[in-house]
C-alpha cells in the first residue's frame, strides 16, 4: 500500500530538483524541507539525498578554491580585480569569443579551445537562455565525435540551476580571472 505524499512534501521535493547544482538554492530548499525528517517515506530519503548532494557541491567548491589558491603566479591572471560588476556583462560576452584562444588538437583532426572558453560560453548561455534542455551532441557534420559541441553542451549544463544574475556576474569574474596560458596572446583590458 503506497501512501500519497502531502502537497507540502511534494513541493519540497520539487524545490530540490529546481535548485539543480546551485548550492545556495539547494541549501534554502533543504532548510524549507526540514519537516521531512519526521515524515517516513520516499520524501525523507530525497531530503537526505539533497543533503548529500549539497555536501558534495560544497566539497567540490572548496576543492576548486584550494586549487585556485595553489596556482602558481604564472597561472594567475594579471587582470584579477577586488570586485566585479555585472554591468560589464554585455561587453565581455562579446569580447571573450574574439580573444586569441589556444587550440587543442583532438583525435581525427578535430580541435577545441581551452576549458576556460567553454566555461564562459556556458555562463553566457545560462544567463541568456536559462536551463539547457537540448540533447547532448554526438557526431560532427564531417563525421567523428563533435568535441566542440559536446564541450559547449557540458559547460552549459554544468551551470544548471544558476540564476541569470549570478551567471552574468560569474561570467564577468571568470573573464578577468582565467589564466593567461589559455590564450596565445592576452589582449584583455
Amino acid at each position: 500500500m503506497t501512501v500519497q505524499a502531502s502537497p507540502e512534501a511534494q513541493q519540497a521535493v520539487a524545490a530540490f530538483a529546481a535548485a539543480g547544482n546551485d548550492p545556495d538554492a539547494l541549501s534554502a530548499a533543504i532548510d524549507q524541507a526540514k519537516f521531512l525528517d519526521n515524515v517516513p517515506g520516499e520524501e525523507r530519503q530525497k531530503l537526505r539525498a539533497a543533503r548529500t548532494k549539497l555536501k558534495k557541491l560544497r566539497l567540490d567548491d572548496e576543492k576548486k578554491k584550494v586549487a585556485a589558491s595553489a596556482k602558481s603566479a604564472a597561472d594567475r591572471s594579471p587582470h584579477t580585480k577586488e570586485s566585479y560588476d555585472d554591468k560589464e556583462y554585455e561587453q565581455l560576452a562579446e569580447k571573450y569569443q574574439k580573444l586569441n584562444w589556444r587550440i587543442i588538437s583532438k583525435p581525427g583532426g578535430a580541435t577545441v579551445k581551452p576549458d576556460e572558453f567553454y566555461s564562459l560560453y556556458g555562463l553566457q548561455m545560462q544567463a541568456e537562455k536559462g536551463e539547457n534542455t537540448t540533447e547532448r551532441p554526438m557526431w560532427a557534420e564531417k563525421g567523428g565525435l563533435d568535441f566542440e559541441g559536446r564541450a559547449k553542451w557540458d559547460a552549459w549544463t554544468s551551470y544548471k540551476g544558476m540564476a541569470t544574475a549570478k551567471a552574468r556576474l560569474q561570467l564577468v569574474k571568470e573573464y578577468y580571472e582565467f589564466p593567461v596560458k589559455a590564450l596565445y596572446s592576452d589582449t584583455r583590458p
